[in-house]
């Protein structure tokens, strides 16, 4: 139960890490795009911007760097991640998907993808990248596991759910804790029937162990 409440807590405490990049004011030397160190201090001061809340002006430097040269690497990546924090997640997918076209092992890009695709409403989107982020990394962070779950709940795959929830909390797809963690998750998201059913189940894979 208190394992349940802590990941609980901790669902939404997604953490994007963003390198973003503003302009040089000396164009004089750097003229069509800005060398690899101007670029990394551009992107450190928007981060910056951007862990103080000051989202508009972390984007306003972006979209001023990108007017200068739009295909400056790693800045449609820089862009989605700031439009995710600020929580505008339409704009982020826009973003986040040129950035994983540009670079399919991105994998922070993908994640951050999948999570836009959910918060945005499209679960059925989100589906595929946040499985993929399982693939790479087994014991991906609690929140995109979290999501993954949740996202089959909303489609109604309610056994590809369980095996999410199994994942995110490290326990065998088949055993009563899945079935447990499953039907709370469940009831949380108002499918008390189903939730129900996974009550019921929990009984039924204790008698088999």
């Amino acid at each position: 139960m208190l394992l349940v409440t802590i990941l609980w807590i901790s669902v939404y405490g997604i953490l994007a890490q963003s390198h973003s990049a503003p302009q040089s004011q000396h164009p004089s030397q750097e003229t069509q795009s800005a060398s690899p160190q101007a670029s990394a201090s551009n992107f450190e001061a928007a981060r910056k911007l951007l862990e103080e809340g000051k989202y508009d002006e972390a984007l306003s430097q972006l979209q001023a760097l990108a007017a200068q040269d739009p295909k400056l690497p790693g800045l449609s990546h820089q862009l989605g991640a700031a439009y995710y924090k600020k929580g505008d997640f339409l704009k982020a997918t826009g973003y986040l998907k040129q950035a994983t076209e540009e670079n399919p092992k991105d994998s922070e890009a993908v994640e951050l993808l999948g999570l836009s695709y959910y918060l945005a409403g499209r679960p059925n989107e989100a589906i595929p990248l946040l499985e993929k982020v399982q693939t790479w990394f087994p014991l991906a962070n609690v929140d995109a596991a979290y999501i993954l779950g949740v996202s089959y709940i909303q489609v109604k795959n309610y056994p590809q759910a369980r095996n999410a929830f199994a994942r995110m909390f490290d326990v065998p797809a088949d055993s009563a804790a899945s079935y447990l963690f499953t039907a709370r998750m469940l009831l949380r998201q108002e499918f008390d029937p189903i939730a129900e059913e996974y009550a019921h189940g929990i009984e039924g894979q204790q008698h088999n162990t």
